[in-house]
């Protein structure tokens, strides 16, 4: 499978902004520190590059063969998803069951539901999941019925108006948890569009692409402004961007990933890679790796900390990833339903 060097950078960046984000927040943050917890904004450049992913994967399905498979998308996606998931969900809920004498019911949990249903009271990084495997349900379909219409025109106009109606729905406070998915689909749709834009109107896509660079490097000041406003968020209640703005934010940085070539691979491109294709289980896995270290070991300083804490959690993605994730990916070609779709399907 083709890789793109700095779509995994993205990738590797996403998980370690989270990671950051997170590992302050579980030791406790201090004025030098406190801004990086707007690395949390990494979740939405996952959901940015799922959404690329998944809109280029229906778009050039729909190019190649005239159609899209929902079925076999959605088989391919649960196989992809599922098998981590809820291997972390039911060791999560082992433990609970044998140190808690009550343990909240956990059947939302099940149907990914938890972040409509639930306050999240345990194994909160799940809401983001959640709003993944929804988006999914919705997206297959969506693109299937914009596709009978003949006016690209009139498909990337109904994709506009989805991009938007989250902001409308926060906007007109119809959401009562930020992380139910209407009010936190922003990214997830914008990598569906710059998918449709690639492959549905690429005049204009080769004309955003020559400014590729210049927009990625005006994308990333103002990303990087986003954490000096972080520091004075105890002075000023600075509530940062919405979504939608860190839609077009990373955006800007996923065209110049998307765009840009590499002739010679860095010498940390290893590392880059270990931690892109590792990205799924750490972010699974980080917080309980937080949790042990947090409560067995009795560190007083953040960097030792920190330290402790990411080669926990490496430990541990790699046996998820390479016990779980791996087995079930090559799985998908096994079988008629889930493999890739060819001319005689």
């Amino acid at each position: 499978m083709q890789r793109f060097y700095y779509i995994d950078l993205l990738r590797a960046l996403a998980i370690m902004m989270v990671f950051v984000a997170h590992s302050i927040l579980s030791f406790g943050p201090a004025p030098w520190n406190f801004g990086f917890q707007f690395g949390g904004t990494g979740v939405e450049l996952f959901f940015l590059l799922s959404g690329w992913l998944i809109g280029s994967q229906l778009y050039k399905e729909q190019q190649k063969f005239g159609s899209i498979d929902i079925k076999r998308f959605w088989f391919r996606r649960w196989m992809r998803t599922f098998p981590a998931y809820f291997a972390v969900l039911f060791f999560t809920l082992g433990q609970l069951y044998l140190t808690k004498e009550s343990v909240p019911n956990p059947t939302a949990y099940f149907f990914f539901l938890q972040n409509y249903l639930t306050d999240l009271p345990f194994f909160y990084v799940s809401w983001s999941l959640s709003v993944e495997e929804q988006f999914y349900l919705m997206i297959a379909p969506t693109l299937v019925l914009l596709s009978r219409s003949k006016s690209i025109n009139f498909q990337f106009g109904i994709l506009l108006l989805i991009l938007l109606s989250p902001s409308l729905f926060r906007f007109m406070d119809l959401y009562t948890k930020s992380t139910q998915t209407h009010v936190r689909w922003d990214c997830c749709v914008m990598g569906v569009l710059l998918a449709f834009i690639h492959f549905k109107k690429p005049k204009l896509w080769a004309n955003i692409s020559k400014r590729a660079f210049a927009v990625c490097a005006i994308c990333v000041c103002i990303y990087m402004s986003f954490y000096a406003f972080q520091w004075f968020k105890p002075y000023t209640q600075y509530q940062g961007p919405s979504n939608l703005v860190l839609a077009f934010v990373f955006s800007g940085m996923l065209i110049f990933a998307i765009q840009k070539s590499v002739n010679k691979l860095p010498v940390c491109h290893a590392v880059i890679m270990h931690i892109s294709t590792r990205s799924y289980s750490m972010y699974l896995l980080h917080p309980d790796a937080l949790a042990v270290c947090k409560k067995f070991f009795p560190i007083s300083n953040y960097f030792v900390f920190f330290t402790c804490s990411f080669i926990i959690t490496m430990l541990a993605s790699e046996i998820l990833y390479r016990v779980i994730e791996l087995p079930f990916i090559g799985l998908r070609e096994k079988y008629k339903f889930s493999a890739k779709r060819t001319r005689s399907c």
